[in-house]
């Protein structure tokens, strides 16, 4: 055998030796639902050659590890996902968790107002300050600080806030719900009882919607609404609207320093 020959059976042997790719592993296959990235849920999940649990294993992902969706198999619960750009086979949906990027490349900046009902009128700036991943649970999300300039009649005043977003719905199963949490720990009636405002962001739903305030004597009157958000800063935008609106009358005058703040008790 001469060189190129044997040059000609090495190549066609490596070219064999090569993982499945898209074109064999998905051809044919009626894709839909939910794409982009994925996080790892279970502890360890099996990676099939065909959408069923007779399926080949083909691979194994663990915990935490991130893939990219191409869609769902319709008729199933099985994913097709990839991973480092190289096609991995179908895993089961329920193993994994939507995620979204609720980072900020540059401060977010607008205004708010609420005049009409009897509350200030703010202009914010949210700056990123980071991501925040839990240990002991799978929890990823990214925070935020957020400056407020606010006028009520000649009035005019300032306060700070934190906020985050999480990028892993709020349950970890496969519907994409974000929860967006407004906090001002200053604002405390005891250890840890501090005033917050939570909101969910849908993403299918393509809306947000107030969910909760923490302390229920600050809290306003019928505060659950929803307004559309097309995209996280939209989102963030609207959350901020309806968590100021939750807030009630006395929470602003406390905010404002109105009112003293209901955790500086005087000694007895």
């Amino acid at each position: 055998m001469n060189l190129r020959s044997l040059f000609t059976l090495t190549i066609c042997g490596a070219l064999m030796a090569l993982p499945v790719q898209a074109k064999d592993l998905f051809k044919d296959v009626d894709l839909d639902g939910l794409k982009g990235p994925h996080l790892v849920t279970n502890t360890t999940v099996n990676v099939r050659q065909t959408p069923d649990n007779s399926g080949t294993k083909v691979g194994q992902l663990d915990k935490r590890d991130r893939v990219e969706v191409l869609g769902l198999v319709k008729g199933t619960q099985w994913y097709a996902v990839r991973k480092d750009g190289k096609d991995l086979g179908f895993v089961y949906a329920p193993s994994l968790t939507p995620m979204i990027d609720a980072s900020l490349s540059a401060p977010l900046t607008g205004k708010i107002s609420l005049s009409e009902s009897d509350k200030p009128d703010c202009s914010y700036e949210i700056n990123f300050a980071g991501r925040a991943e839990e240990d002991e649970i799978v929890f990823i999300s990214a925070d935020y600080l957020v400056e407020f300039k606010c006028q009520q009649g000649f009035d005019v005043f300032t306060f700070n806030a934190m906020m985050f977003m999480s990028e892993v719905p709020v349950d970890l199963g496969n519907k994409p719900i974000y929860q967006i949490t407004l906090n001002l720990p200053e604002i405390a009636t005891g250890y840890e009882e501090f005033l917050s405002a939570t909101a969910l962001y849908n993403v299918t739903r393509k809306e947000v919607a107030m969910d909760s305030v923490s302390l229920e004597t600050l809290q306003a009157k019928d505060f659950k609404k929803k307004k559309p958000a097309k995209n996280v800063k939209q989102a963030l935008h609207n959350a901020l609207e309806l968590q100021l609106n939750a807030f009630s009358k006395k929470a602003w005058k406390i905010i404002a320093g109105k009112l003293p703040n209901p955790g500086d008790k005087s000694p007895q």
